[in-house]
């Protein structure tokens, strides 16, 4: 009998002695013990995996690899890139508990009775093998953590219990041996950890020597070569460098196998990552390496376009997309949160999906991807637009689950930020499939623009922001504010005004959310960096950078490699301790997508490289200098290398670029107000199309792609 139909009459059989009643146990088995089942026959349904059955130079296991072996663009900034050179690594150092340092690796090390703390050097994640000498009799314990704050006999939390430590550790049996090894259970995997907690328990005298520690990374499973990424920056600044490839490098930790996410029903003690993820891809963009190993939609906002400028993981990236579309409701909602998980219910999360696949569409150009999908995409789009308000225009959240902000409901100005980009990206892909209904939904945004910015409803003219929503001016958020910038929906007149509230937030550590308080949440704040980029507010946004991501990535406690999903405004790493994770700091992931804004931020808005038409076929570079003098920068789409330059010399600059051939592009040109510059190339004066005194920019259109190199003097 097949495996699955033989789980399911087990489940049955036993749902129906405990509840007679029909209804109700359909009901339990819908809820419960369904995602249970998938987890549990997963291992039957995929291909099996075997601890032995890997190379350095391979993909993940048995997953086919993608024909990707070599980086797009090499040069000095490749040293700045995380990933490692093979898919198997060990450690870098040996620490005792107390964090003496006992010696670099490799090395042999006696445990006793010792913990012994083995360390990555960066996150990591996938299976690890100890080999050692053993003599005596007991158990061998490994345990794992992302932050240095929980090494030891337990792991750092995962499970989703929120019990401090209650992921325990992994145990083996020991006895007297020259050649022990101990690989632990697939089952097991560890998705994110940079530490490595080995230790013995026994009532007898046992001596064991570690001889060896290698791991066999998981993460981005069809690459053979880890560091074949497709964009690439490098700027005058070594921090924001480090900070663009952590951001990178945390996005690839996220790109996963499909048979290897956290279980739902969630378990009591221990934890388990051998849960199906519903596609049908070889790999899928979850939201964090540790946990929950799950595609949450609302992410997808922020991860999307930073995957696209750095990794260009399309892969991972459609597998999350289209699963959102296998998983739509007949009414047209999406989830908002993938297999196992399965959740329904956010107008926000709903959102973000279809503004993501705007995203995937515009730097992939997978217009069959659009063209297959585009009545789901229909239907779901107009979910939403059947809760705009007749009279104002402005959407009334009725799904009112969100990323952990304390309320949301009603006229909520995120939510109508969210949805004034969702009609706008939904109306440009109407475009792209030539469907008529693109002007409908084009009105519709500009209504509920007029009617937001209106002190009627969400504006606040005195305070110079947005209020949280119509009628609740008890905060003036971060999101919406943020959001209200990054997409436009904000009244020109009063972006000035909004940015200046943003920054009364910041403390020395990052910007404080007013709607989640005490806590310091980078997935907030990528929208306000790209919000001041948005208007100009160039300097700023490189302030805010550098005063939160660049505190993380140089705290010596976190992973110095990713970034970590938030943390406290006393810098603790108690993301959401008192506001949904029950006091767990060590639950807070370390590695999270939602975090990686800064990534796509320095391309698409410093470095200036943006798309406007799918796979690039149209074009725009606009520059931001900030308190840099250089930037060099690209990424890849199916049409080619799109790549840029600029550097600032004497009375201007120099900006270069490579732009696939059969394109074209429009140049905004930061100047200064005073005057129009001189434009020159190969030493022939330019013809300018426009010259904004206001703003100091001029503006040439309609350049076509290839080799180009110019000189702007002011």
């Amino acid at each position: 009998m097949a495996p699955i139909n033989c789980a399911a009459m087990v489940i049955n059989a036993g749902v129906g002695l405990i509840f007679p009643n029909t209804q109700r146990a359909e009901s339990l088995v819908i809820t419960m013990f369904v995602p249970y089942l998938i987890s549990v026959v997963t291992p039957f349904l995929s291909p099996q995996i075997s601890a032995s059955s890997f190379s350095p130079a391979t993909c993940w296991r048995d997953t086919p690899c993608d024909a990707r072996t070599t980086a797009s663009f090499s040069g000095p900034w490749d040293s700045y890139n995380y990933s490692p050179a093979s898919r198997t690594v060990s450690p870098v150092s040996i620490f005792t508990q107390d964090f003496t340092l006992l010696s670099s690796y490799p090395s042999t090390a006696n445990l006793s009775s010792n913990v012994l703390i083995y360390d990555f050097g960066k996150e990591v994640g996938g299976i690890v093998t100890v080999q050692y000498k053993a003599v005596g009799s007991g158990e061998l314990g490994v345990a794992f953590s992302e932050a240095r704050n929980w090494t030891g006999r337990a792991s750092d939390g995962s499970n989703g219990r929120y019990v401090p430590r209650a992921d325990g550790a992994l145990f083996t049996l020991v006895t007297t041996t020259s050649n022990g090894s101990y690989t632990m259970p697939d089952a097991s995997m560890r998705g994110g950890f940079r530490y490595l907690s080995i230790f013995t328990t026994t009532d007898h005298m046992i001596n064991v020597e570690v001889t060896k520690i290698t791991l066999e990374l998981s993460f981005q499973p069809t690459w053979s070569n880890l560091r074949a990424y497709s964009g690439y920056l490098h700027s005058s600044d070594k921090l924001l460098n480090r900070i663009w490839y952590a951001g990178a490098y945390t996005l690839q930790t996220n790109a996963v196998p499909p048979n290897t996410g956290r279980v739902y029903p969630l378990i009591g003690k221990g934890w388990r990552n051998d849960a199906w993820l519903g596609t049908k891809g070889h790999s899928i963009l979850v939201d964090g390496s540790k946990r929950d190993r799950a595609t949450w939609a609302g992410d997808l906002g922020i991860a999307l376009p930073s995957v696209f400028v750095s990794t260009g993981d399309f892969e991972s990236a459609r597998s999350a997309l289209q699963l959102q579309y296998d998983l739509q409701s007949r009414e047209g909602e999406l989830p908002m949160a993938g297999p196992p998980l399965n959740f329904y219910g956010s107008d926000t999360y709903h959102m973000s999906s279809l503004i993501g696949t705007y995203e995937y569409v515009l730097y992939s150009g997978d217009m069959k991807f659009l063209t297959t999908n585009w009545e789901k995409i229909k239907l779901a789009i107009n979910y939403v637009v059947r809760k705009l308000d007749d009279d104002s225009g402005l959407l009334y959240v009725t799904g009112a689950n969100d990323w952990g902000r304390t309320s949301q409901g009603g006229f909520n100005t995120a939510a109508n930020a969210l949805m004034f980009r969702t009609l706008i990206t939904g109306s440009l892909m109407a475009v792209w499939v030539q469907d008529e209904i693109s002007s409908r939904w084009e009105v519709k945004a500009y209504v509920l623009k007029a009617a937001v910015n209106s002190a009627v409803f969400n504006w606040d003219p005195i305070v110079g922001a947005f209020k949280d929503s119509n009628v609740d001016s008890s905060i003036y958020p971060e999101d919406g504010n943020s959001l209200a910038l990054y997409y436009g929906m904000a009244s020109s007149i009063h972006r000035k005004s909004i940015s200046d509230k943003l920054l009364t937030n910041w403390g020395p550590i990052g910007a404080k959310c007013p709607e989640l308080k005490f806590n310091i949440v980078p997935f907030i704040e990528s929208m306000e960096v790209k919000g001041h980029l948005a208007i100009g507010q160039t300097n700023r946004a490189l302030d805010l950078i550098r005063r939160s991501w660049g505190w993380y990535l140089n705290n010596p406690y976190g992973t110095e490699s990713t970034f970590i999903e938030g943390y406290l405004e006393d810098g603790s790493f108690g993301y959401r301790a008192f506001s949904g994770y029950e006091k767990d700091y060590s639950y807070t992931s370390h590695a999270h997508g939602w975090s990686t804004g800064p990534t796509h931020a320095l391309t698409n808005y410093v470095l200036g490289l943006q798309l406007v038409s799918p796979a690039g076929a149209e074009w725009i570079l606009a520059p931001q200098f900030g308190d840099l003098t250089f930037v060099d920068g690209g990424f890849t789409t199916p049409l080619g290398k799109f790549s840029a330059k600029w550097r600032l010399i004497p009375g201007g600059y120099d900006l270069s670029f490579d732009i696939p051939l059969g394109t074209i592009g429009t140049l905004i040109l930061p100047a200064i107000k005073t005057g129009r510059p001189t434009v020159t190339s190969d030493g022939k004066e330019l013809d300018l199309d426009e010259y904004d005194g206001s703003t100091g920019h001029a503006t040439i259109i309609g350049v076509t792609g290839g080799k180009t190199a110019i000189t702007v003097w002011y």
